[in-house]
């Protein structure tokens, strides 16, 4: 194969590389904050429960996710929990 092929296939296997790290680390920061959630397709889609009564559609790879009933994407794990979940009151 030329050094153009090599060179996809190495970006290949490191977007799936991040993508599913991404995957483990975007869902541990929920388990550890407490946030309900149910994980379906392996852990690919979960769906968020929201405090203020909101169901959240969330993939972990790429950080998407949208409130279900709007068809606005948002992104990032920090700015779900910061927008729908409240902080656990010490």
């Amino acid at each position: 194969m030329g050094d153009m092929g090599e060179v996809f296939n190495e970006m290949k296997r490191y977007k799936q590389e991040r993508r599913a790290s991404n995957t483990e680390k975007s869902t541990q920061i929920l388990v550890d904050r407490g946030v309900k959630f149910d994980s379906k397709n392996g852990g690919a889609h979960l769906i968020v429960y929201a405090d203020c009564g909101k169901v959240i559609d969330f993939w972990p790879s790429t950080g998407k996710f949208r409130v279900r009933g709007q068809k606005k994407f948002q992104g990032g794990v920090f700015k779900l929990l910061k927008k729908y979940i409240k902080e656990p009151s010490q």
